[in-house]
C-alpha cells in the first residue's frame, strides 16, 4: 500500500498524514524539508533539497536579506507545498535567498528530522545562526507554519504569521495526535507569549505581525489564549508600516485560509509590502 501511495500524484500528502499519525519517518518527504534558493545564480555553495541545510560562514554569494518561510499544513488539502511563498516573494523589488521550511511529520515544527522532539530548539538555533549571517531574517506563515514564526519571532528581524495554531488541542484534527501526546498543549503558546514579552519589554528591534480572521470561530478561540494584545482591525494597507514591536490584525474574513482570502481581494502582496517598508 505505502509503495502505491509513494507513486501517486497525491503521495507526499498521504505519506504526511501517515507520518502524523505514527511518526514513521518517510526519506523521500525527509529530503524536502529544507529548499534554498540564493539570489545569486551563480552560488553552489548549499545544496538545493535535503533534510538539513547547514548555514555556511563561507558563502560570499550572499544576500543582505533571508526570507524564510514555514509551510503550513499538508494535512486537509490535495498536495504537499515545498515551497510556500515562493510566487509571491517574487513580487517584492528585494534581492534576497530563501529558504522553504516543511514539516513532513506534520508536528507544528515541534518534530526534528531525527524525530526525538527537538524541532523547536533546533529551528530556534537555526534562525539564530541566519541572524548573524545576514542583515535581515523575515520569516513567514500560515497555519502550522505559523505556530513555529511565532516561536522565533525574537530571533527575526520581521515576522509575519497568518492565524496561528497556538493550542493544537483546540484544533479539531486527528492527525495532531501525536502531538498532543508528546507535548503539553501549552508549549507553544508559552513560548509565543515569551516572546512576545521579550520583544515589547526588551525594546528589541523585531517586529511581529500576526494577522486573524476576525469571524472564523476556531481562529478567534487561539487568539483570545494570549492576553492584553494589540489588536487593530484591518482597514487600509497603509497602517501595516509598524515598526517595532507586536501587531495583531483583524481581518474580516471567515476562514482559516486567510492568505488565499487577501489574495484574493488583492490586498496580501500590498499588506506584505507594507511590513516590509517599515525595515527601509
Amino acid at each position: 500500500y505505502l509503495q502505491y501511495v509513494s507513486k501517486s500524484r497525491l503521495r507526499f500528502s498521504y505519506l504526511s498524514k501517515i507520518s502524523a499519525l505514527t511518526s514513521i519517518k518517510f526519506p523521500l518527504l525527509e529530503q524536502y524539508r529544507q529548499t534554498y534558493n540564493p539570489a545569486n545564480p551563480q552560488c553552489r555553495c548549499h545544496p538545493h533539497h535535503a533534510t538539513i541545510i547547514e548555514p555556511r560562514n563561507d558563502c560570499f554569494h550572499r544576500s543582505e536579506t533571508l526570507f524564510i518561510s514555514f509551510a503550513g499544513g499538508a494535512l486537509l488539502v490535495g498536495g504537499f507545498t515545498f515551497t510556500e511563498w515562493k510566487s509571491t516573494f517574487t513580487k517584492f523589488d528585494l534581492q534576497a535567498d530563501t529558504l522553504f521550511l516543511t514539516d513532513p511529520a506534520q508536528s507544528f515544527y515541534l518534530q526534528d528530522s531525527t524525530y526525538s522532539w527537538q524541532g523547536l530548539k533546533y529551528y530556534r538555533s537555526l534562525i539564530q545562526k541566519y541572524s548573524k549571517l545576514y542583515k535581515r531574517v523575515i520569516v513567514i506563515g500560515a497555519s502550522m507554519g505559523a505556530s513555529m514564526v511565532c516561536m522565533c519571532s525574537d530571533l527575526a528581524t520581521l515576522s509575519i504569521a497568518f492565524n496561528p495554531i497556538l493550542d493544537p488541542s483546540l484544533a479539531p484534527s486527528v492527525f495532531y495526535y501525536k502531538t498532543r501526546q508528546s507535548y503539553p498543549k501549552t508549549i507553544i503558546l508559552k513560548q509565543v507569549q515569551t516572546n512576545i514579552d521579550k520583544i515589547i519589554s526588551e525594546n528589541q528591534q523585531s517586529i511581529l505581525h500576526v494577522h486573524w480572521s476576525q469571524k472564523s470561530p476556531g481562529d478567534i478561540v487561539q487568539l483570545k489564549l494570549i492576553p492584553n494584545q494589540n489588536v487593530i482591525y484591518f482597514t487600509d494597507v497603509d497602517k501595516c508600516s509598524k515598526r517595532k514591536g507586536v501587531y495583531f490584525w483583524l481581518h474580516n474574513c471567515n476562514t482559516h485560509g486567510l492568505p488565499q482570502d487577501l489574495k484574493r481581494r488583492g490586498i496580501l502582496t500590498q499588506i506584505l509590502q507594507h511590513h516590509l517598508n517599515a525595515l527601509a
